[in-house]
């Protein structure tokens, strides 16, 4: 019969495949936010911190959804990393057309906006895809 120290051990180690991963992407998160690196990268001052926050949640989900579906691991990886530069590639082009307009043009506005909820919520995914959950998902 296993000891009380001997059950506890998957169990710890369910909770350390999420709780380390998750202290990781909220660490990086506020370090991303304190070096201003969105704002760096185009993101305008007034909502350059708060996509950062708004994509966390976002990435997370749909790197459990990608999990649950049972996608590959370097699948996700790879799908993740190219959206997110689709998603990059969006925002810069919604900031030049914004820009050009003197923001008069509120859809390129709206795409600089969402393309950097989008971006920071699939960079979010494709790193939370870099932490090895279960074999299961390999």
């Amino acid at each position: 019969m296993p000891t009380h120290n001997q059950t506890q051990i998957p169990s710890m180690t369910r909770v350390n495949h999420i709780l380390i991963p998750g202290i990781v992407l909220l660490v990086s998160a506020l370090l991303v936010q304190i070096s201003g690196l969105t704002l760096l990268l185009g993101a305008h001052p007034w909502w350059a911190h708060k996509v950062i926050w708004m994509g966390l949640p976002i990435g997370i989900g749909l790197a459990l959804i990608a999990g649950a579906l049972r996608v590959p691991r370097r699948l996700r990886q790879i799908g993740f990393t190219l959206l997110t530069l689709v998603a990059f590639l969006i925002a810069t082009e919604g900031k030049t057309q914004f820009t050009a307009s003197f923001a008069e043009n509120t859809a390129a506005g709206r795409a600089w906006y969402f393309g950097w909820i989008a971006t920071c919520a699939l960079i979010t995914a494709t790193a939370a895809s870099l932490f090895r959950y279960s074999h299961q998902t390999d």
